[in-house]
């Protein structure tokens, strides 16, 4: 006879688990479309995230979630495909959790909203050899041992709105309330899992010398009558180092850090301990998580976030193309000194020197994009350019924000003309007011 808990207990926890913590990621605000799929629709660049957790380590049979999410954005179709597999281990019972993603995005002139929907299966196994047995013989082990894996089809239905310095997201899974049942014999265990919503929002706040506060928060529901939530507040400097802190319902408090070591690659700790008596039940969170753009991995770089710029995939193309296109240079001080340098040329010649933070002049802007710093204008700027679109760009001090715009208007009416000279080449484009 084997020892420790009965196994009618492990089996309740086990069931209750597999329902409620499919979405305990500690680092949700890391990649949103983890708890919120539609969100691959407004990202710039493919990329590959990794996430390990061990949830109250040191305790037998206590939640690991082994997590691939895969986000590819179709460049200027507004599309993007998804993949996402999670394995969850919970006791002795092991589900697999397996997604494609499909989402469309529309541009609301400053702000990207993404509408996804997810197909997928779940499946369940459990390992026999990690199973507590009241005795040898016990009937209800024996009815999971001698059991196949049990497969059911899934489905997920998501929103996301995106802007430079906020984004939001609505996401409800299992949809169908997939059904779970054992039978050897006379003994059955069944179950069925819960109804999983989730709401998720978080800001980018600006407070200067490089520094930004990057508060976010998760609402998940099951079954829509019980929320479990999460929140974390984030500080980062020059988008390549930050440490941040995050607490939940449960009395759960912690920590975490984080780097980029190179563009386009990122890797960060998460560190919780429960609180109050919990603290002698339970043992620490730990949570390992890994991005790898798609730059990185060989398949055409793109810029990090911090700014700094590297050759993106229409630079690239350029770098390929330099024997038809011209060699010539250009400090661009304006959008005249783009126009004068004309279309055509190597973007390589193209400089452009950080402008004064000054109010720009009234009038009505054609917009292509908002950047948090100028770096990123001035990729922006030349992406354009291999397009044939003649952009600059301007500093509003009331958002802190850098704008690239293609045209300048004295009136709404000719600005709303613009729109559609730039509809075919320029997507989410917006006009842009200033008094």
């Amino acid at each position: 006879m084997k020892k420790i808990i009965l196994v009618l207990t492990i089996l309740s926890i086990t069931f209750k688990s597999n329902a409620q913590m499919g979405a305990r990621i500690e680092q949700f605000y890391m990649d949103p479309s983890i708890i919120v799929p539609a969100a691959i629709g407004t990202d710039e660049k493919g990329s590959v995230s990794l996430y390990y957790n061990k949830i109250f380590n040191e305790t037998p049979g206590s939640p690991q979630h082994t997590l691939l999410n895969v986000s590819m954005p179709m460049k200027n179709k507004n599309t993007a495909f998804g993949l996402l597999y999670m394995k969850e281990n919970i006791g002795f019972s092991e589900v697999h959790n397996a997604y494609a993603t499909y989402a469309y995005s529309i541009g609301l002139g400053k702000t990207t909203l993404s509408l996804g929907v997810s197909g997928g299966v779940l499946s369940q196994n459990f390992d026999a050899t990690k199973a507590v047995y009241i005795h040898d013989n016990d009937p209800i082990i024996n009815a999971i041992m001698y059991s196949a894996p049990v497969i059911r089809a899934d489905l997920r239905a998501s929103i996301f709105a995106k802007a430079e310095r906020w984004f939001a997201g609505f996401s409800a899974s299992r949809l169908p309330k997939p059904h779970f049942d054992y039978t050897y014999y006379n003994y059955k265990a069944g179950y069925d899992l819960q109804t999983q919503a989730s709401l998720l929002a978080g800001y980018i706040g600006d407070l200067g010398n490089d520094i930004t506060l990057r508060p976010s928060v998760n609402f998940t529901m099951y079954n829509w009558d019980y929320t479990y939530f999460q929140a974390n507040l984030s500080f980062w400097y020059q988008d390549k180092v930050w440490v941040g802190m995050g607490a939940n319902n449960l009395w759960q408090f912690g920590g975490n850090v984080g780097f980029k070591p190179q563009d386009d690659i990122s890797i960060s700790y998460s560190y919780t301990i429960p609180d109050g008596e919990q603290r002698g039940l339970l043992n620490p969170i730990h949570e390992f998580r890994a991005t790898i753009g798609f730059g990185a991995l060989g398949g055409g770089a793109v810029s990090g976030d911090d700014g700094s710029t590297k050759k993106s995939d229409e630079e690239e193309t350029d770098s390929e193309a330099s024997n038809v296109r011209k060699k010539k240079e250009v400090t661009a001080t304006s959008l005249k000194d783009m126009e004068d340098f004309g279309t055509g040329n190597d973007t390589s010649g193209i400089r452009l020197p950080n402008i004064e933070k000054v109010k720009p002049s009234a009038g009505f802007y054609l917009v292509a994009g908002l950047h948090s710093n100028e770096d990123k204008a001035n990729r922006q700027i030349k992406e354009l350019y291999m397009k044939d679109v003649i952009a600059y760009k301007f500093f509003d001090p009331k958002s802190k924000s850098y704008y690239v715009y293609m045209k300048y208007y004295f009136t709404d009416k000719d600005a709303n003309k613009g729109l559609f000279y730039y509809e075919s080449t320029v997507p989410n484009m917006w006009v842009k007011e200033l008094k």
